[in-house]
Protein backbone atom coordinates (compact mmCIF):
# COMPACT_ATOMS: atom_id res chain seq x y z
CA UNK A 1 0.00 0.00 0.00
CA UNK A 2 2.93 2.31 0.39
CA UNK A 3 5.23 3.50 -2.27
CA UNK A 4 8.73 2.00 -1.05
CA UNK A 5 10.63 4.48 -3.70
CA UNK A 6 9.57 7.54 -1.54
CA UNK A 7 8.31 6.12 2.01
CA UNK A 8 11.35 7.28 3.43
CA UNK A 9 10.80 11.03 2.51
CA UNK A 10 7.05 10.64 3.34
CA UNK A 11 7.81 8.82 7.07
CA UNK A 12 10.46 11.88 7.65
CA UNK A 13 8.04 14.87 6.53
CA UNK A 14 5.29 13.06 8.92
CA UNK A 15 7.83 12.40 11.98
CA UNK A 16 9.19 16.42 11.28
CA UNK A 17 5.64 17.37 11.73
CA UNK A 18 4.62 15.39 14.71
CA UNK A 19 7.94 16.62 16.25
CA UNK A 20 6.90 20.39 15.53
CA UNK A 21 3.16 19.76 16.75
CA UNK A 22 4.51 18.12 19.98
CA UNK A 23 7.60 20.78 20.85
CA UNK A 24 5.85 23.90 20.21
CA UNK A 25 2.98 23.08 21.94
CA UNK A 26 4.81 22.09 24.72
CA UNK A 27 6.97 25.14 24.56
CA UNK A 28 4.04 27.76 24.69
CA UNK A 29 2.17 25.73 27.20
CA UNK A 30 4.24 26.21 29.77
CA UNK A 31 5.31 29.54 28.69
CA UNK A 32 1.87 30.63 28.78
CA UNK A 33 1.86 29.28 32.29
CA UNK A 34 -1.61 27.55 31.82
CA UNK A 35 -2.81 24.69 33.91
CA UNK A 36 0.10 21.64 34.22
CA UNK A 37 -2.68 19.05 34.49
CA UNK A 38 -3.69 19.50 31.00
CA UNK A 39 -0.56 19.87 29.42
CA UNK A 40 -0.27 15.98 28.31
CA UNK A 41 -3.88 15.93 26.88
CA UNK A 42 -3.33 19.13 24.97
CA UNK A 43 -0.22 17.86 23.06
CA UNK A 44 -1.68 14.74 22.94
CA UNK A 45 -5.01 16.58 20.86
CA UNK A 46 -2.86 18.95 18.97
CA UNK A 47 -0.47 16.44 17.69
CA UNK A 48 -2.63 13.54 16.72
CA UNK A 49 -5.41 16.16 15.17
CA UNK A 50 -2.50 17.99 13.57
CA UNK A 51 -1.06 14.89 11.80
CA UNK A 52 -4.64 13.22 10.96
CA UNK A 53 -5.64 16.90 9.41
CA UNK A 54 -2.41 16.99 7.60
CA UNK A 55 -2.89 13.40 6.14
CA UNK A 56 -6.40 13.95 5.25
CA UNK A 57 -5.21 16.97 3.11
CA UNK A 58 -2.65 15.29 1.21
CA UNK A 59 0.16 16.63 3.00
CA UNK A 60 1.54 13.36 2.31
CA UNK A 61 1.59 12.47 -1.38
CA UNK A 62 5.31 13.28 -1.69
CA UNK A 63 4.78 12.02 -4.98
CA UNK A 64 2.47 14.57 -5.99
CA UNK A 65 4.32 17.19 -3.86
CA UNK A 66 4.35 20.65 -5.17
CA UNK A 67 4.41 24.50 -3.30
CA UNK A 68 2.04 26.09 -4.40
CA UNK A 69 -0.06 28.72 -3.13
CA UNK A 70 -3.46 25.98 -2.92
CA UNK A 71 -0.96 23.80 -1.08
CA UNK A 72 0.13 26.45 1.70
CA UNK A 73 -3.60 27.40 2.33
CA UNK A 74 -4.16 23.98 2.88
CA UNK A 75 -1.37 23.80 5.18
CA UNK A 76 -2.36 26.82 7.41
CA UNK A 77 -5.88 25.42 7.00
CA UNK A 78 -4.67 22.26 8.52
CA UNK A 79 -3.18 23.55 11.13
CA UNK A 80 -6.18 25.92 11.88
CA UNK A 81 -8.17 22.52 12.56
CA UNK A 82 -5.64 20.66 14.52
CA UNK A 83 -5.46 23.58 17.20
CA UNK A 84 -9.44 22.96 17.83
CA UNK A 85 -9.62 20.15 20.16
CA UNK A 86 -7.06 22.25 22.46
CA UNK A 87 -9.15 25.07 22.05
CA UNK A 88 -12.35 23.06 23.46
CA UNK A 89 -10.78 21.50 26.24
CA UNK A 90 -8.81 24.47 27.46
CA UNK A 91 -12.09 27.20 26.83
CA UNK A 92 -14.28 24.25 28.62
CA UNK A 93 -11.92 24.72 31.90
CA UNK A 94 -11.75 28.65 31.47
CA UNK A 95 -8.21 29.04 31.19
CA UNK A 96 -8.60 32.64 30.37
CA UNK A 97 -6.73 35.04 28.27
CA UNK A 98 -3.80 33.01 27.92
CA UNK A 99 -5.60 30.07 26.12
CA UNK A 100 -6.05 32.28 23.39
CA UNK A 101 -2.72 33.98 23.64
CA UNK A 102 -1.31 29.94 23.56
CA UNK A 103 -3.51 28.95 20.81
CA UNK A 104 -2.36 31.65 18.50
CA UNK A 105 1.01 31.42 18.68
CA UNK A 106 1.16 28.16 18.87
CA UNK A 107 -0.36 28.48 15.36
CA UNK A 108 1.62 30.87 13.91
CA UNK A 109 4.83 28.54 15.15
CA UNK A 110 3.69 25.44 13.66
CA UNK A 111 2.72 27.02 10.78
CA UNK A 112 5.72 28.71 9.90
CA UNK A 113 8.26 25.56 10.85
CA UNK A 114 6.03 24.01 8.40
CA UNK A 115 5.93 26.13 5.85
CA UNK A 116 9.45 26.83 5.71
CA UNK A 117 9.72 22.81 6.15
CA UNK A 118 8.53 22.37 2.98
CA UNK A 119 9.75 24.35 0.83
CA UNK A 120 13.25 23.53 1.68
CA UNK A 121 12.03 20.09 1.30
CA UNK A 122 10.29 21.24 -2.33
CA UNK A 123 13.74 22.99 -3.12
CA UNK A 124 15.99 19.75 -2.17
CA UNK A 125 13.40 17.74 -4.45
CA UNK A 126 14.09 19.50 -7.37
CA UNK A 127 16.99 20.95 -6.96
CA UNK A 128 19.81 19.10 -4.81
CA UNK A 129 18.36 15.23 -4.91
CA UNK A 130 20.10 12.90 -7.17
CA UNK A 131 18.10 12.29 -10.38
CA UNK A 132 18.08 8.28 -10.90
CA UNK A 133 18.86 6.61 -14.03
CA UNK A 134 16.03 4.42 -15.14
CA UNK A 135 16.77 1.68 -17.98
CA UNK A 136 13.74 0.00 -19.24
CA UNK A 137 13.85 -3.71 -20.81
CA UNK A 138 11.13 -4.40 -23.10
CA UNK A 139 10.35 -2.12 -26.23
CA UNK A 140 6.95 -2.64 -26.21
CA UNK A 141 3.58 -1.05 -24.80
CA UNK A 142 4.10 -2.23 -21.26
CA UNK A 143 7.47 -0.48 -21.21
CA UNK A 144 6.33 3.19 -22.86
CA UNK A 145 3.04 2.82 -20.60
CA UNK A 146 5.51 2.89 -16.92
CA UNK A 147 7.73 5.16 -19.36
CA UNK A 148 4.93 7.98 -19.33
CA UNK A 149 4.17 7.50 -15.46
CA UNK A 150 7.58 8.29 -14.89
CA UNK A 151 7.87 11.43 -17.06
CA UNK A 152 4.82 12.53 -15.88
CA UNK A 153 5.37 12.44 -11.98
CA UNK A 154 8.23 14.72 -11.42
CA UNK A 155 8.73 14.21 -7.84
CA UNK A 156 10.05 11.02 -8.75
CA UNK A 157 13.83 12.30 -10.06
CA UNK A 158 13.79 9.84 -12.12
CA UNK A 159 15.53 9.94 -16.18
CA UNK A 160 14.23 7.20 -18.55
CA UNK A 161 16.89 6.82 -20.34
CA UNK A 162 15.21 4.38 -23.25
CA UNK A 163 14.39 0.87 -23.93
CA UNK A 164 16.50 -2.70 -24.62
CA UNK A 165 15.17 -4.21 -27.46
CA UNK A 166 14.92 -7.61 -25.94
CA UNK A 167 13.81 -9.62 -29.70
CA UNK A 168 9.80 -8.79 -29.13
CA UNK A 169 7.74 -8.44 -32.25
CA UNK A 170 6.23 -5.59 -30.62
CA UNK A 171 8.57 -2.25 -30.81
CA UNK A 172 7.31 1.05 -29.85
CA UNK A 173 7.62 4.28 -32.00
CA UNK A 174 8.52 7.24 -29.46
CA UNK A 175 11.32 9.74 -30.43
CA UNK A 176 11.31 10.69 -26.73
CA UNK A 177 13.29 7.62 -26.05
CA UNK A 178 15.63 5.61 -27.89
CA UNK A 179 15.48 1.92 -28.39
CA UNK A 180 18.89 0.21 -27.84
CA UNK A 181 19.56 -2.52 -29.54
CA UNK A 182 19.77 -6.27 -28.34
CA UNK A 183 23.35 -6.51 -30.17
CA UNK A 184 24.29 -3.89 -27.98
CA UNK A 185 25.71 -5.47 -24.51
CA UNK A 186 23.28 -4.72 -21.34
CA UNK A 187 26.59 -4.31 -18.74
CA UNK A 188 28.06 -1.86 -21.44
CA UNK A 189 24.65 0.11 -21.21
CA UNK A 190 24.57 -0.18 -17.55
CA UNK A 191 28.14 1.13 -17.05
CA UNK A 192 28.17 4.01 -19.83
CA UNK A 193 24.40 5.07 -19.06
CA UNK A 194 25.09 5.55 -15.38
CA UNK A 195 21.88 3.11 -14.94
CA UNK A 196 20.43 3.35 -11.32
CA UNK A 197 16.90 1.03 -11.91
CA UNK A 198 16.05 -1.21 -14.44
CA UNK A 199 12.71 -1.94 -15.23
CA UNK A 200 11.46 -5.35 -16.54
CA UNK A 201 8.35 -4.91 -19.25
CA UNK A 202 8.64 -8.13 -21.03
CA UNK A 203 5.69 -9.56 -21.87
CA UNK A 204 6.83 -12.91 -22.85
CA UNK A 205 8.44 -15.37 -21.05
CA UNK A 206 12.24 -14.80 -20.47
CA UNK A 207 14.61 -17.76 -21.95
CA UNK A 208 17.29 -18.79 -19.65
CA UNK A 209 20.35 -17.65 -21.44
CA UNK A 210 18.82 -14.21 -21.52
CA UNK A 211 17.77 -14.21 -17.61
CA UNK A 212 21.41 -15.67 -16.79
CA UNK A 213 23.45 -12.56 -19.11
CA UNK A 214 20.97 -10.36 -16.89
CA UNK A 215 21.97 -11.63 -13.79
CA UNK A 216 25.66 -11.18 -14.72
CA UNK A 217 25.44 -7.64 -16.22
CA UNK A 218 22.94 -5.76 -13.37
CA UNK A 219 25.59 -5.06 -10.55
CA UNK A 220 24.39 -5.14 -7.13
CA UNK A 221 23.75 -1.51 -6.87
CA UNK A 222 21.10 -1.19 -9.42
CA UNK A 223 17.48 -2.09 -8.28
CA UNK A 224 15.27 -3.98 -10.38
CA UNK A 225 11.76 -4.13 -10.59
CA UNK A 226 8.96 -6.32 -12.42
CA UNK A 227 6.99 -3.24 -14.16
CA UNK A 228 3.60 -4.44 -12.82
CA UNK A 229 5.36 -3.87 -9.24
CA UNK A 230 7.00 -0.41 -10.51
CA UNK A 231 3.83 0.48 -11.99
CA UNK A 232 1.68 0.22 -8.50
CA UNK A 233 4.79 1.99 -6.52
CA UNK A 234 3.92 4.77 -8.72
CA UNK A 235 0.40 5.19 -9.16
CA UNK A 236 -1.39 3.37 -6.69
CA UNK A 237 -3.36 1.47 -9.09
CA UNK A 238 -3.08 -2.39 -10.01
CA UNK A 239 -1.51 -3.05 -13.73
CA UNK A 240 -3.78 -5.03 -15.78
CA UNK A 241 -3.51 -8.03 -18.27
CA UNK A 242 -3.45 -11.94 -18.33
CA UNK A 243 -0.06 -12.87 -16.45
CA UNK A 244 -0.88 -10.08 -13.56
CA UNK A 245 -4.24 -11.10 -12.65
CA UNK A 246 -3.49 -14.57 -12.61
CA UNK A 247 -0.22 -13.17 -9.82
CA UNK A 248 -3.41 -11.17 -8.33
CA UNK A 249 -5.60 -14.78 -7.70
CA UNK A 250 -2.48 -16.23 -5.39
CA UNK A 251 -1.72 -12.43 -3.54
CA UNK A 252 -5.49 -13.20 -2.95
CA UNK A 253 -5.83 -16.42 -1.97
CA UNK A 254 -2.53 -16.77 0.21
CA UNK A 255 -3.69 -13.41 1.68
CA UNK A 256 -6.87 -14.60 3.38
CA UNK A 257 -7.66 -14.85 6.81
CA UNK A 258 -10.19 -15.26 9.29
CA UNK A 259 -8.82 -13.14 11.83
CA UNK A 260 -8.96 -10.33 9.39
CA UNK A 261 -12.84 -11.18 8.35
CA UNK A 262 -13.37 -11.06 12.12
CA UNK A 263 -11.98 -7.93 12.36
CA UNK A 264 -13.23 -6.18 9.26
CA UNK A 265 -16.84 -7.36 10.10
CA UNK A 266 -16.51 -5.63 13.94
CA UNK A 267 -15.09 -2.88 12.30
CA UNK A 268 -17.69 -2.44 9.30
CA UNK A 269 -20.65 -2.71 12.31
CA UNK A 270 -18.99 -0.17 14.50
CA UNK A 271 -18.67 2.14 11.67
CA UNK A 272 -22.14 1.69 10.36
CA UNK A 273 -23.95 2.12 13.55
CA UNK A 274 -21.55 4.76 14.07
CA UNK A 275 -22.36 6.48 10.82
CA UNK A 276 -26.57 5.81 11.42
CA UNK A 277 -27.09 7.46 14.50
CA UNK A 278 -24.50 11.11 13.86
CA UNK A 279 -26.49 11.05 10.57
CA UNK A 280 -30.12 9.81 11.68
CA UNK A 281 -31.30 13.76 12.04
CA UNK A 282 -30.14 14.98 8.65
CA UNK A 283 -31.68 11.69 7.12
CA UNK A 284 -35.10 12.51 8.47
CA UNK A 285 -34.71 16.18 7.17
CA UNK A 286 -33.67 15.29 3.91
CA UNK A 287 -36.60 12.25 3.68
CA UNK A 288 -39.76 14.65 4.60
CA UNK A 289 -38.17 17.28 2.51
CA UNK A 290 -37.89 14.73 -0.54
CA UNK A 291 -41.56 13.11 0.21
CA UNK A 292 -43.02 16.91 0.17
CA UNK A 293 -42.16 17.77 -3.21
CA UNK A 294 -43.65 15.18 -4.96
CA UNK A 295 -45.35 12.51 -2.60
CA UNK A 296 -42.92 10.10 -3.96
CA UNK A 297 -40.97 7.41 -1.24
CA UNK A 298 -37.69 8.92 0.40
CA UNK A 299 -36.37 5.62 1.04
CA UNK A 300 -36.17 3.10 -2.65
CA UNK A 301 -33.83 0.20 -3.26
CA UNK A 302 -31.97 -0.42 -6.40
CA UNK A 303 -30.41 -3.86 -7.17
CA UNK A 304 -26.76 -3.77 -6.77
CA UNK A 305 -24.09 -6.64 -7.33
CA UNK A 306 -21.80 -7.85 -4.47
CA UNK A 307 -19.18 -10.62 -3.49
CA UNK A 308 -19.29 -13.18 -6.26
CA UNK A 309 -21.85 -11.28 -8.48
CA UNK A 310 -25.04 -12.15 -5.93
CA UNK A 311 -27.37 -9.29 -6.27
CA UNK A 312 -29.01 -7.82 -3.39
CA UNK A 313 -31.43 -4.92 -2.53
CA UNK A 314 -29.41 -1.95 -1.93
CA UNK A 315 -30.89 1.36 0.21
CA UNK A 316 -30.93 4.53 -1.26
CA UNK A 317 -32.30 7.67 0.03
CA UNK A 318 -34.05 9.57 -3.07
CA UNK A 319 -32.59 12.31 -4.58
CA UNK A 320 -34.45 12.61 -7.90
CA UNK A 321 -37.29 13.29 -9.47
CA UNK A 322 -39.30 10.14 -10.58
CA UNK A 323 -37.71 8.47 -13.95
CA UNK A 324 -37.75 5.20 -15.70
CA UNK A 325 -33.93 5.74 -16.82
CA UNK A 326 -31.89 2.29 -17.46
CA UNK A 327 -28.70 1.89 -18.85
CA UNK A 328 -27.99 0.18 -22.02
CA UNK A 329 -25.19 -1.27 -24.02
CA UNK A 330 -24.12 2.30 -26.18
CA UNK A 331 -26.19 4.42 -23.80
CA UNK A 332 -24.53 4.02 -20.05
CA UNK A 333 -26.22 7.52 -19.93
CA UNK A 334 -25.95 10.72 -17.99
CA UNK A 335 -22.07 11.70 -17.67
CA UNK A 336 -23.39 15.42 -17.32
CA UNK A 337 -22.18 17.18 -14.23
CA UNK A 338 -25.36 16.53 -11.30
CA UNK A 339 -25.24 20.37 -11.41
CA UNK A 340 -26.69 19.64 -15.11
CA UNK A 341 -28.41 16.92 -14.35
CA UNK A 342 -32.19 17.67 -14.84
CA UNK A 343 -33.10 14.52 -12.95
CA UNK A 344 -31.98 15.58 -10.00
CA UNK A 345 -33.80 17.58 -7.05
CA UNK A 346 -32.14 21.12 -7.17
CA UNK A 347 -31.42 21.28 -3.15
CA UNK A 348 -30.61 17.22 -3.27
CA UNK A 349 -27.35 18.10 -5.33
CA UNK A 350 -25.12 18.98 -2.01
CA UNK A 351 -27.17 15.66 -0.52
CA UNK A 352 -25.57 13.55 -3.72
CA UNK A 353 -21.81 15.31 -3.47
CA UNK A 354 -22.00 14.74 0.51
CA UNK A 355 -23.21 11.17 -0.11
CA UNK A 356 -26.29 11.57 2.45
CA UNK A 357 -28.27 9.18 -0.21
CA UNK A 358 -26.44 6.40 0.21
CA UNK A 359 -25.85 6.30 3.79
CA UNK A 360 -28.85 3.60 4.51
CA UNK A 361 -26.84 1.25 2.90
CA UNK A 362 -25.48 0.96 6.52
CA UNK A 363 -28.43 -1.31 6.71
CA UNK A 364 -26.54 -2.92 3.92
CA UNK A 365 -23.31 -3.34 5.82
CA UNK A 366 -25.06 -4.16 8.74
CA UNK A 367 -27.11 -7.43 7.13
CA UNK A 368 -23.61 -8.60 5.88
CA UNK A 369 -24.23 -7.99 2.38
CA UNK A 370 -22.02 -4.54 2.02
CA UNK A 371 -18.89 -3.71 3.91
CA UNK A 372 -17.71 -0.12 4.66
CA UNK A 373 -14.35 -0.34 2.65
CA UNK A 374 -14.39 -2.06 -0.56
CA UNK A 375 -14.93 -2.17 -4.59
CA UNK A 376 -17.89 -0.04 -4.77
CA UNK A 377 -21.51 -2.01 -4.96
CA UNK A 378 -22.29 -1.24 -9.09
CA UNK A 379 -25.68 -1.37 -9.95
CA UNK A 380 -26.41 -4.47 -12.07
CA UNK A 381 -27.39 -3.12 -15.32
CA UNK A 382 -24.34 -1.19 -14.93
CA UNK A 383 -22.24 -4.85 -13.80
CA UNK A 384 -23.88 -6.21 -17.40
CA UNK A 385 -22.33 -3.92 -19.41
CA UNK A 386 -19.05 -3.09 -17.74
CA UNK A 387 -18.58 -7.07 -17.32
CA UNK A 388 -18.88 -7.33 -21.19
CA UNK A 389 -17.11 -4.16 -22.12
CA UNK A 390 -13.95 -4.61 -19.68
CA UNK A 391 -11.35 -7.44 -18.83
CA UNK A 392 -11.27 -8.85 -15.95
CA UNK A 393 -14.06 -6.85 -14.36
CA UNK A 394 -15.58 -9.40 -12.65
CA UNK A 395 -12.27 -10.15 -10.62
CA UNK A 396 -13.44 -6.63 -8.11
CA UNK A 397 -16.07 -8.86 -7.24
CA UNK A 398 -14.17 -11.41 -5.35
CA UNK A 399 -13.93 -9.73 -2.06
CA UNK A 400 -17.07 -7.80 -0.80
CA UNK A 401 -18.08 -4.81 -2.33
CA UNK A 402 -17.98 -1.61 -0.26
CA UNK A 403 -20.06 2.11 0.71
CA UNK A 404 -16.15 3.69 0.04
CA UNK A 405 -13.15 2.38 -1.67
CA UNK A 406 -9.39 3.03 -2.69
CA UNK A 407 -11.04 3.89 -5.99
CA UNK A 408 -13.60 6.16 -4.87
CA UNK A 409 -11.05 8.86 -2.37
CA UNK A 410 -8.50 8.75 -5.67
CA UNK A 411 -11.16 8.88 -8.46
CA UNK A 412 -14.88 9.79 -8.07
CA UNK A 413 -17.52 8.46 -9.60
CA UNK A 414 -17.65 7.51 -12.99
CA UNK A 415 -19.86 5.69 -15.86
CA UNK A 416 -17.72 5.57 -18.74
CA UNK A 417 -16.10 2.56 -19.78
CA UNK A 418 -12.63 3.98 -20.28
CA UNK A 419 -12.64 5.54 -16.60
CA UNK A 420 -14.20 2.30 -15.55
CA UNK A 421 -11.48 1.01 -16.22
CA UNK A 422 -8.80 3.21 -13.94
CA UNK A 423 -11.23 2.52 -11.39
CA UNK A 424 -10.96 -1.52 -11.77
CA UNK A 425 -7.29 -1.21 -11.36
CA UNK A 426 -7.61 0.62 -8.12
CA UNK A 427 -9.64 -1.93 -7.41
CA UNK A 428 -7.88 -4.71 -7.59
CA UNK A 429 -4.75 -2.57 -6.12
CA UNK A 430 -7.44 -2.63 -3.34
CA UNK A 431 -7.50 -6.43 -3.67
CA UNK A 432 -3.87 -7.02 -3.43
CA UNK A 433 -3.15 -4.79 -0.27
CA UNK A 434 -6.15 -4.95 1.70
CA UNK A 435 -5.82 -4.69 5.55
CA UNK A 436 -8.10 -2.97 8.60
CA UNK A 437 -5.92 -0.36 9.57
CA UNK A 438 -5.79 0.57 6.05
CA UNK A 439 -9.59 0.68 5.11
CA UNK A 440 -10.26 2.53 8.48
CA UNK A 441 -7.95 5.32 6.90
CA UNK A 442 -9.92 5.12 3.78
CA UNK A 443 -12.98 5.50 6.00
CA UNK A 444 -11.37 8.95 7.02
CA UNK A 445 -10.27 10.05 3.93
CA UNK A 446 -13.85 9.45 2.85
CA UNK A 447 -16.09 10.88 5.33
CA UNK A 448 -13.63 14.15 5.55
CA UNK A 449 -14.19 14.23 1.53
CA UNK A 450 -17.79 13.49 1.58
CA UNK A 451 -18.35 16.35 4.25
CA UNK A 452 -16.54 18.96 1.83
CA UNK A 453 -18.81 17.66 -1.11
CA UNK A 454 -16.22 15.69 -3.10
CA UNK A 455 -17.05 12.21 -2.64
CA UNK A 456 -17.16 10.18 -5.74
Amino acid sequence: MFNKLLSKSTLLMFLFDLAVFVLSTVYWYNHMVLLPDFLDLTVLLTALAGVVVLFLKDNYKVREFNSTLKNSYLLFEGVVFSQIPATALLLTFDQGVEAFEFILMNLLTIYVVLFVYRRIFHYYLFNIKKIKNVLIIGANSNGKLIADEIVAKKALRMNVLGFVDEGEEEIIEDKSFPVFAKVYELDEIIRDKKVDIVIIAVKRRMEEAYLTNMVNSIPNNVKVYKMPEFYEMVTGKYFVDRMSINWLFYDYMNSRSCLYDFCKRVFDIIAALIILVVTSPILLYIGLRVKNIDGGKAIFTQNRVGKDGKVFKAYKLRTMYSNDYVPSEGNIGHTEPQDEDERVIPFCKFVRKARFDEIPQMINILRGEMSIVGPRSEWEDLVKIYSKEIPYYSCRMWAKTGWTGWAQINQGHCVSSDDVSEKLQYDLYYLKHRNVLWEIGILVKAVFLALGGRHG
